[in-house]
């Protein structure tokens, strides 16, 4: 009796062991690093698979600075100041999203995907928005003195860029693999709008004329103070 005792006890101790080796693998594989801060600088991670997320925020405020990463190697970082805010989400292997605010400004970052790159970056009261996702995809938007940008890249290799200033908006759209959209506002309350899909590129400005390359029965198309192209 004694030996099916041990015997026994042998056996739930090893299935225990079993149940607690699945658990810690389960949860080593979804590790997911976030931060929020108002007034101080915030670190989280790296965790076990490198994942990190990084929040600034200024004393001078009220700022509120956000970021969340999840995926090997994933980095969010968020720095907001002189009333601003600003967020970063970084979600995949290597994937890359950073967000700056200043000056009463928001600035928005969002990067899923492998090795996917969202950047954005808005000062002097202005609004930055920067989506990434797909493999590769890279999305930058950067505005300046009261003005948006918007840019998003959504498919593998695409790339959106949105750059505007003084008082313009400018907004980037590129969607499905290698498409390639730019938008460029630059001069004082001028609109610039680019959208690319399947492959095609579309490149915008306030200071140029507009280039518009389709490709694979996609759409590449324009809308500019230069001129529209589609």
């Amino acid at each position: 009796m004694r030996a099916r005792i041990v015997k026994l006890g042998a056996a739930i101790a090893a299935i225990v062991l079993a149940l607690v080796v699945a658990r810690t693998v389960a949860f080593a594989g979804s590790e997911k690093e976030s931060c929020s801060t108002t007034s101080t600088d915030v670190t989280s991670g790296p965790s076990s698979d490198g994942a990190q997320a990084s929040c600034d925020a200024e004393t001078s405020g009220p700022n509120d600075a956000t970021a969340r990463a999840s995926g090997e190697d994933a980095d969010a970082t968020s720095d907001a100041s002189d009333g601003s805010d600003a967020e970063a989400s970084a979600k995949g292997e290597d994937a890359d999203a950073t967000s700056d605010a200043s000056d009463g400004s928001d600035a928005e970052a969002t990067a899923k995907g492998e090795d996917a790159d969202a950047t954005s970056d808005a000062s002097g009261g202005s609004d930055a928005e920067a989506t990434a996702k797909g493999g590769h995809a890279d999305a930058t938007a950067e505005a300046g003195s009261g003005s948006m940008a918007v840019s998003s890249a959504k498919g593998n290799k695409s790339d959106a860029v949105a750059e505007a200033a003084t008082g313009s908006n400018a907004q980037a759209t590129a969607s499905g693999t290698g498409s390639v959209a730019e938008a460029f506002a630059l001069e004082t309350g001028s609109n610039v709008t680019a959208v690319a899909t399947k492959g095609s590129t579309a490149i915008g400005s306030d200071t140029a004329a507009p280039t518009c390359t389709p490709k694979n029965g996609g759409k590449a198309k324009v809308t500019s103070p230069m001129g529209n192209c589609d």
